[in-house]
């Protein structure tokens, strides 16, 4: 009996290489989709925060405003942004505590003012709450 003996050539080995380099290439493209979108999101609720600060600053500022005006705390109902601004439909809770004191027959009156601006349910993923807090006094004669 006389045997031939043939080599056999492997093949498949490129193809191997291929699937794999598709792969790995296919996980870096889904990675950078997921940053770029956490990036996004980031920078969404950053600008958001940014927006509830000044809500809350304007409700504390328009706080004293109504302090001095009419020597006496402003109501502590909620109110909300008008339209037409950056800070649109922001919820806006401001608290006042009033206190008298006398200093060498001086009365001075000192409100401790708290504004705490919202957006969006709490909770959930959109919900931004910013708080400011302040004390202002009437000036000594």
């Amino acid at each position: 009996m006389n045997r031939v003996f043939r080599r056999i050539r492997q093949a498949g080995f490129t193809l191997v290489t291929a699937l794999f380099l598709l792969v790995v290439v296919a996980l870096l493209s889904v990675y950078m989709i997921n940053f770029s979108a956490v990036q996004h999101t980031t920078l969404v609720y950053g600008l958001q925060g940014a927006r509830a600060m000044q809500a809350a600053h304007a409700g504390l500022e328009w706080g004293i405003y109504q302090a001095f005006d009419a020597n006496a705390c402003p109501g502590s109902t909620p109110f909300t942004t008008g339209t037409g601004g950056q800070i649109d439909n922001f919820t806006i809770q401001l608290s006042c505590v009033r206190t008298t004191h006398i200093e060498a027959a001086t009365t001075i009156i000192t409100y401790q003012l708290t504004s705490q601006a919202s957006i969006g349910t709490f909770g959930s993923l959109d919900y931004i709450f910013r708080s400011l807090q302040a004390t202002v006094s009437n000036q000594p004669p």
